[in-house]
């Protein structure tokens, strides 16, 4: 009998993105009262890519966050860099949220690694292409129609056959899809930490175990406390996506925190060599997403979502490995050696939201898309606490939007998965 992976707390980064980083940074808590021109709440990759945005516009910076840099889904995600959105292609994204926008995911990627080779970080950072499998003839077809409209809008892509796809994961089992060459994958903990290094040196003041308790407008800004100090500050800007809270009561309420959970083999030797022989990362067309990708040393790491919860570090590290053993019969007995969920913040239509009050402005909605995203949104988000016109902005604010019955839908959405598996198999 297989033994479980183990489990991890949902307050704490992966344990293998932790193993593996190469990257460290600590900071202390915030303790009495300091002042800036900005103040940044949250800790993850969106809220240090607005304090770099704050400090690149010659604003001093304050970041709090109630853990420790990297202990939300920035820590715990895939790790896989892609520079699109979940549901919508660029035709969608230019009719819906507008042109600027577009080009603002277009070029995300890019701004991703361009900021480890800014700050040098150490965190095992590969751009060798994300692909998106099709799982079926018709998604075949759309695929070849993304690749397209894609490479229309600047990005490197090309439409792969059932034939390509097969040479680049290493097994059958799709009829098509494409391919994105400007997507990677990287450890997301040690980004996170490589980027909380830089815009610390760059002169940001980070502070982690220093949760916001309230906050509050003053005539002259915004002020923050936190257990053992404050923080009075001309702008405030939110970046804390799914862990959205009372802070913003009515932000918490127009998305829905969704646990995706992640797991890894051991490392598995030569085997791993012929298992995405170039070393892309992937995410099928399935409403109930299928995708891996590997570590430096040969691990699989992919994952799944669970309808129901209890028992998840059972039950989930199994359903990959089956998942796994459709595509590599060879992974069938392969013990999976970790295990760990992260919270991401889904909105109903798919598409990230900007908000903003006077002198405070926050995003939600990474969607599944956040490591790219969140480093292209920082500068939207520092721009909206600044008070930049809205047509200036790549994404226009938007009034606060909140689900009916959000209580019973938050506890209540992941029952849909069954029904997204059962048109997953009906698809042709």
């Amino acid at each position: 009998m297989l033994s479980p992976a183990p489990s991890w707390p949902l307050d704490a980064p992966s344990p293998l993105w932790a193993k593996l980083s190469r990257e460290r940074f600590s900071t202390p808590r915030l303790e009495g009262e300091i002042r800036a021109d900005a103040v940044v709440i949250g800790g993850g990759i969106a809220g240090l890519a607005t304090a770099l945005a704050f400090l690149d516009r010659g604003c001093s910076v304050v970041l709090l966050e109630a853990a420790t840099v990297g202990a939300g889904a920035s820590g715990r995600a895939n790790g896989q860099v892609i520079g699109t959105l979940t549901r919508h292609g660029p035709e969608a994204i230019a009719a819906t949220l507008g042109q600027p926008f577009l080009d603002l995911v277009a070029g995300s990627a890019d701004q991703l690694f361009a900021l480890v080779a800014r700050f040098g970080i150490d965190c095992d950072a590969v751009r060798h292409g994300w692909m998106q499998p099709a799982h079926s003839p018709g998604r075949a077809r759309r695929a070849a129609g993304l690749a397209a409209q894609w490479a229309r809008a600047g990005a490197p892509t090309e439409a792969l056959d059932a034939a390509a796809v097969t040479r680049r994961i290493g097994a059958p089992g799709y009829f098509g899809g494409w391919l994105h060459r400007g997507g990677g994958h990287i450890n997301p903990y040690a980004f996170t930490l490589g980027l909380a290094r830089g815009v610390a040196a760059q002169g940001a003041h980070v502070f982690e175990h220093s949760p916001a308790g309230r906050i509050r407008p003053e005539a002259d800004g915004w002020c923050v406390t936190t257990p053992a100090g404050s923080v009075r500050a001309r702008v405030l800007a939110l970046a804390t996506g799914a862990h959205s809270g009372p802070l913003w009561p009515q932000l918490a309420r127009s998305f829905v925190p969704v646990t995706s959970y992640q797991a890894a083999t051991g490392p598995l030797g030569p085997r791993a060599d012929r298992i995405l022989p170039g070393d892309e990362a992937f995410s099928d067309t399935r409403q109930d997403l299928r995708y891996m990708r590997k570590d430096r040393e040969g691990r699989i790491i992919s994952g799944a979502a669970l309808a129901l919860q209890p028992g998840a570090a059972l039950r989930l590290p199994r359903l990959v490995r089956q998942r796994l053993a459709l595509l590599f019969p060879e992974l069938r007995d392969t013990d999976m050696s970790a295990f760990w969920g992260g919270r991401i913040a889904m909105t109903v239509d798919r598409l990230p939201h900007l908000h903003r009050a006077p002198g405070m402005a926050a995003w939600v909605g990474c969607n599944g898309r956040g490591l790219a995203l969140c480093c292209a949104m920082g500068g939207v988000l520092a721009d909206a606490a600044l008070g930049r016109p809205e047509a200036e902005l790549a994404l226009r604010p938007t009034q606060i939007q909140t689900i009916p019955l959000h209580a019973a839908v938050r506890r209540t959405a992941r029952l849909i998965l069954p029904w997204y598996r059962w048109r997953d198999r009906r698809e042709i």
